[in-house]
């Protein structure tokens, strides 16, 4: 399966529900930015929850650029609120799945980028803090234009 997701570069907006660690539920938007280098493929982005007081979190991958008929390849992040990150891309048929420790081993979380077509895919995700819920989301992406 070919992915336009993380292997093309594009903007790409998310828009869908966020919960919080009671299930408290918020309107989500986000929008991210890949490139690729030479090196690395930069995936840079915010993402937006649409509260009575909106809440802006900023977030940049590094991710290592995928070869030809990989199935994985691995990815950092320096998130303003968990610190460091390390984790994984994994490619299996039409979906992208991540998962992520970090560098504290506090915080841990996967998401399941599910391809729809070539411009959208379903994403949904969860994040831990220890052994407590921190968040979720359940959100669409869409391609907006290509880079």
């Amino acid at each position: 399966m070919k992915h336009s997701y993380l292997f093309e570069e594009g903007h790409w907006k998310a828009t869908g529900r966020y919960y919080d660690q009671e299930g408290n539920q918020v309107e989500v938007y986000a929008e991210t930015t890949i490139r690729h280098m030479e090196k690395e493929w930069i995936l840079d982005g915010y993402m937006e929850l649409q509260s009575e007081h909106p809440v802006k979190i900023f977030n940049t991958y590094s991710i290592d650029p995928i070869p030809a008929r990989a199935e994985f390849t691995t990815w950092t992040s320096e998130n303003p609120a968990l610190g460091t990150l390390s984790g994984k891309f994994m490619m299996i048929g039409d979906t992208i799945l991540s998962a992520y420790v970090s560098e504290n081993g506090l915080y841990s979380g996967s998401e399941c980028l599910v391809k729809i077509n070539d411009r959208q895919y379903a994403n949904r995700g969860f994040a831990f803090h220890g052994e407590m819920k921190l968040s979720s989301w359940e959100v669409t992406l869409e391609r907006i234009s290509f880079a």
